[in-house]
């Protein structure tokens, strides 16, 4: 297919597909001619990928090509995955406060009583153990990381579900596999955080009444 009907079948529009080309997110297509060229069913999939991590998970072009650059690369998926996990949420710290790295050394040996991976580079661990120290420093002083078990188990509980959902997932071609189990990690987040925010909300109505009309 031409880049007009790539843009059509995905919505991108050809200066961002263009952009896309550029920057390496998406794969060149086969040139036809010396200012044409084709593209197939992966550029349809890649670009409704960038699409989902930009436009829904709110990723950075730098973080996405990340992801992309793992693809292309023939990484295994767990490395891939990781890198995912990585890109979701903020940027990495540096180095950790004296509060945080006493955090640091609780949270590590919860993650590893639940069987969770804990490696130093990762950005969900780093924020885990960021947002724990800000918890014993300004909400409750001196509790422990098993404080973090519902968390914990009701992650547990959501991920077996989508794996369930996703009966075969792994059985697919390895880059669409690796592409539907990015869009269901990137994708779910925000749903799963904003269940929790309506929730909040519904409980403070609920001991607070609706606000007072104007």
């Amino acid at each position: 297919m031409k880049i007009s009907e790539l843009s059509s079948r995905t919505g991108v529009s050809i200066p961002t597909l263009k952009f896309y080309l550029r920057e390496g997110l998406l794969p060149q297509g086969q040139l036809s001619s010396p200012n044409q060229a084709d593209y197939s069913e992966r550029h349809v999939r890649r670009a409704a990928l960038i699409r989902a991590l930009r436009d829904v998970a709110g990723l950075s072009i730098a973080k996405i090509k990340t992801i992309v650059d793992s693809l292309d690369h023939g990484e295994e998926l767990y490395e891939v995955i990781g890198r995912t996990v990585d890109s979701l949420g903020g940027a990495t710290i540096e180095e950790f406060t004296p509060a945080q790295r006493e955090a640091a050394a609780d949270i590590d040996r919860f993650l590893a009583s639940r069987g969770l991976p804990i490696r130093e580079d990762s950005l969900a661990r780093q924020q885990i153990i960021a947002a724990f120290a800000t918890v014993r420093e300004m909400l409750f002083p001196g509790v422990p990381a098993e404080f973090l078990m519902p968390y914990a188990e009701a992650a547990t509980q959501v991920t077996a579900m989508e794996r369930a959902a996703t009966p075969g997932l792994f059985d697919l071609e390895p880059e669409l596999a690796i592409e539907k189990a990015i869009l269901g990690l990137a994708l779910f987040e925000p749903i799963l955080v904003g269940f929790r925010r309506l929730s909040h909300e519904q409980r403070v109505h609920d001991l607070l009444g609706p606000p007072s009309p104007e």
